[in-house]
């Protein structure tokens, strides 16, 4: 109900979902997957009405998804006590997709009337154990996505990647365990990006990738635990954009006490 102006329509839509595992063989954790799924998402109120944000004209977004995937795992590979691997390809089919986008001072919500994405997932992961109470845990991801905007073939903005969307991102870390205390260096990569709907190089922002080091270490208390944990985030003091015009800190510490009862 509004007091000034057209309330909005109710919505309805049904949203059928359906998804198959298989095991091909007993003795093997190896699993294919399949999935089918129709999303429907309503503007949020903050979407809507949001002060400079919202914009009241956002229409519902609808959705085909298609994912294919694999999921396998291992013990006592070689070397390795444990070894998983995953892997995921999509493609997805929106319409009125609902965009953030960024500007100078604020942000505005906008539909993109046919996007078409189609991406790739893989992750994996390793444990290995170096001697007695002491182990090293490897854990990766790596995204492809291709986002492009469908809406109008005429435009000069058809078939260009949506903004903000890298083509290449991903993470690794390692953590190796000791009854003393836990070493981990992560990273995190992303590929350029463009700011504006047109993917000109003038529109490029560049790709980054930042480090992080952290030393933790957990105790075990009478009546519960606590964990000690320090971190150097962007180790490197890499000079990065997430959002354009925004540059991100560079080179900061952070230490944190979690303590459980």
């Amino acid at each position: 109900k509004v007091k000034e102006g057209e309330a909005p329509d109710n919505v309805h839509r049904l949203s059928p979902a359906l998804a198959f595992s298989f095991k091909p063989w007993p003795e093997e954790e190896l699993y294919l997957r399949l999935m089918y799924k129709s999303t429907f998402r309503l503007p949020t109120f903050n979407d809507l009405y949001y002060y400079r944000l919202g914009n009241r004209s956002l229409q519902p977004e609808k959705a085909d998804e298609y994912n294919l995937g694999v999921t396998w795992s291992k013990s006592g590979v070689g070397v390795l006590s444990r070894l998983s691997l995953t892997v995921d390809g999509y493609y997805n089919d929106v319409d009125d997709k609902i965009v953030a986008f960024p500007g100078t001072f604020t942000w505005r919500m906008v539909n993109y009337g046919k996007v078409r994405a189609t991406g790739v997932d893989a992750t994996a992961s390793a444990s290995i154990s170096l001697a007695r109470r002491i182990n090293l845990i490897l854990s990766g991801a790596y995204m492809w996505q291709k986002a492009i905007d469908l809406t109008d073939k005429g435009s000069k903005l058809y078939k260009n990647q949506l903004p903000y969307t890298p083509l290449h991102s991903g993470n690794a870390s390692a953590l190796v365990e000791t009854p003393w205390v836990n070493v981990g260096y992560s990273l995190i990569g992303v590929g350029k990006r463009y700011y504006l709907e047109q993917n000109l190089p003038e529109n490029e922002i560049a790709g980054y990738v930042e480090h992080t080091l952290t030393l933790s270490r957990q105790l075990r208390l009478k009546h519960g635990s606590c964990t000690l944990r320090a971190e150097c985030i962007n180790l490197t003091d890499e000079q990065y954009d997430v959002i354009k015009y925004y540059p991100m800190p560079g080179r900061s510490w952070r230490i944190s006490i979690d303590y459980t009862f």
